[in-house]
């Protein structure tokens, strides 16, 4: 990588951060809006929103209690547990990004020592 290749990628580096950061936004917005759904549903099935189609938390014990909510609540669960790896992986790659910004600032840093 030679002087020009830094200086053009310092240059990108900041928009391509907030494109990601912005793509981070909305990842933790889909997460949030997984994790709401997965709680209606959870309170629903809690008060009874759902027996009519079979769906009843009536468990003697808290064990088979959870046990059930589990099987009720799968597909919701899978949506949230898909949503968080996406912003841990989007996470990741803002990291990644800010941390090669900093890597080229002490590069910069480093030629002007030796210049």
């Amino acid at each position: 990588m030679n002087k020009q290749d830094i200086v053009d990628r310092l240059l990108a580096l900041p928009t391509e951060i907030i494109a990601a950061e912005l793509d981070l936004i909305n990842l933790q917005n889909n997460l949030f809006e997984a994790q709401h759904t997965l709680q209606q549903l959870k309170d629903g099935l809690y008060i009874g929103v759902w027996e009519d189609q079979g769906k009843k938390i009536d468990g003697k014990n808290a064990e088979i209690r959870e046990a059930q909510m589990r099987q009720y609540t799968t597909i919701e669960q899978n949506s949230v547990n898909k949503a968080a790896e996406l912003v841990n992986r989007q996470r990741y790659g803002v990291t990644c990004l800010q941390n090669e910004l900093i890597a080229l600032r002490a590069v910069v840093d480093l030629l002007k020592g030796a210049a």
